[in-house]
């Protein structure tokens, strides 16, 4: 059998973060980026639907993290770096807009939770993601997603400050191009994060499960699609 991933042994609580898997970020039908190449020559978007079903099953949470500007003229959303400048620039991230909802391919389940942030470059900040978490009962953090260049060593840094275990699964994340991919998740990312796969998260899960995994989730504070 083989070993617990850590963060997930028996008697923590996981939750299942899936990271700005937007259209206008990680689909190639809205935005023929490098980024929504790599999403899909990895495939990360099956396999994450296979993740969160097994997250699901097993009644821990699944947190569907996104970013969109508030208002359609872009006001309130501070443009403080490159980044930020790019994605005001483009345009795509607006709420409502088709450009900005979680990925065509995604499922999201009604009980599901959507958490959005309206600035900044990680999912913790300016949101109810942390106080959702608490509600309930969390322990680890189970990344997936995108960037590894960006979102997701942002998503680690902000949870391990706010004093969660993070677990990053390689093969359900991408970055803007395979080299940087392949450093972050082998050279930044191991010091943030247990570095493990899909398949290695399905087979620990249900021993890592709360003792409430036979009834549902409870409800978390943020905003759902």
């Amino acid at each position: 059998m083989t070993a617990a991933v850590r963060g997930l042994e028996g008697g923590k609580n996981a939750a299942l973060l899936v990271v700005e898997v937007q259209n206008g970020i990680a689909n190639p039908a809205y935005d023929a980026s490098p980024l929504a190449a790599q999403v899909t020559a990895r495939g990360i978007v099956a396999r994450i639907n296979t993740l969160a079903d097994v997250f699901r099953r097993a009644g821990a949470p699944v947190i569907f993290c996104t970013i969109a500007a508030a208002q359609a003229d872009w006001s309130g959303f501070r443009v403080n770096c490159a980044l930020a400048a790019r994605i005001r620039r483009k345009g795509l991230l607006v709420a409502g807009a088709d450009s900005a909802a979680i990925h065509d391919d995604l499922i999201v389940e009604p009980t599901d939770v959507v958490s959005t942030r309206t600035h900044g470059m990680a999912p913790f900040t300016g949101t109810e993601l942390d106080a959702t978490l608490r509600g309930y009962g969390i322990d680890t953090v189970v990344l997936t997603g995108v960037s590894t260049n960006i979102a997701l060593p942002g998503a680690a840094t902000e949870a391990i400050g706010l004093g969660y275990e993070v677990v990053l699964v390689e093969d359900c994340t991408a970055g803007a191009t395979a080299e940087t991919h392949e450093f972050q998740t082998t050279m930044h990312l191991p010091l943030l994060a247990t570095m493990t796969t899909a398949d290695a998260v399905a087979e620990t899960l249900p021993r890592g499960a709360s003792a409430e995994a036979s009834g549902s989730p409870r409800r978390g504070g943020s905003s759902r699609r």
